[in-house]
């Protein structure tokens, strides 16, 4: 397998180590697993991971609180996934030829019942091309990505999608959603103002000028290890300490 094709599989695999989450039902509404990318007019996007981890007992729920109430701990959190994003970006920036960072790394953590969630976020300057009133996003998603949970894009306000490839498997309110197991690879989005010509004069400019990565020589998710490991190993020391 060539260099390229091995680095674009590794990043495939550490995408999904990086999304990943205890396996466990959720109960809150509006706190299912999910991976959303919020989009910007600018190109920049919000970028959050959610996780959720059942709380059955009273050590689990009690265990969760203490990780909630510790802001080392939370602040370590999200520095390792703050470091993360930015390795990925970098070779985003590689690839692409645009400019790109992570800033404003966050953690939310909350209970709800018998449901934990943690909540990362970061903004990502640059991650998707502006061209012509449109955007066009493509890595690192492009290369191999799977989601274990669902993938969301929000599009900015008076936007539609143009060319989504592959089919979302839900639209509505300005949201494409894929499900959880979706086959990824090859992805690309082409957004623009609705009712005007930003989206196809964005295909076509973006296949004249190179601008978009494809899964043949996209970055992918250059990441490793899963943060829904570490928090349910914090869970389970706090739990037999």
């Amino acid at each position: 397998m060539p260099r390229t094709g091995r680095t674009l599989l590794i990043g495939a695999v550490a995408l999904l180590a990086v999304a990943a989450a205890v396996p466990a039902p959720a109960t809150a509404q509006d706190s299912e697993p999910a991976f959303v990318v919020d989009l910007a007019e600018s190109g920049d996007a919000v970028v959050s991971v959610t996780y959720t981890f059942d709380l059955d007992g009273d050590a689990e729920r009690q265990a969760f609180r203490e990780l909630r109430d510790n802001e080392s701990a939370r602040e370590a959190f999200a520095t390792r996934f703050g470091d993360r994003l930015r390795s990925v970006a970098a070779n985003a920036a590689d690839a692409s030829g645009r400019e790109m960072a992570i800033e404003d790394v966050t953690i939310d953590v909350q209970t709800d019942d018998r449901t934990g969630v943690v909540t990362l976020s970061a903004d990502w300057r640059g991650l998707a091309a502006t061209i012509d009133e449109g955007l066009v996003v493509t890595e690192p998603f492009a290369s191999g990505f799977t989601p274990d949970r669902q993938f969301v894009v929000v599009l900015p306000d008076g936007y539609e999608a143009g060319e989504v490839t592959p089919e979302p498997d839900g639209t509505g309110d300005g949201r494409l959603t894929w499900s959880a197991g979706a086959d990824l690879d090859g992805f690309e989005l082409v957004a623009g103002e609705s009712g005007g010509s930003g989206a196809a004069s964005a295909t076509t400019e973006a296949a004249a000028d190179g601008d978009q990565s494809t899964a043949a020589d996209g970055p992918g998710f250059d990441v490793a290890g899963g943060l829904a490991a570490i928090v349910a190993a914090a869970l389970l020391a706090r739990r037999q300490a």
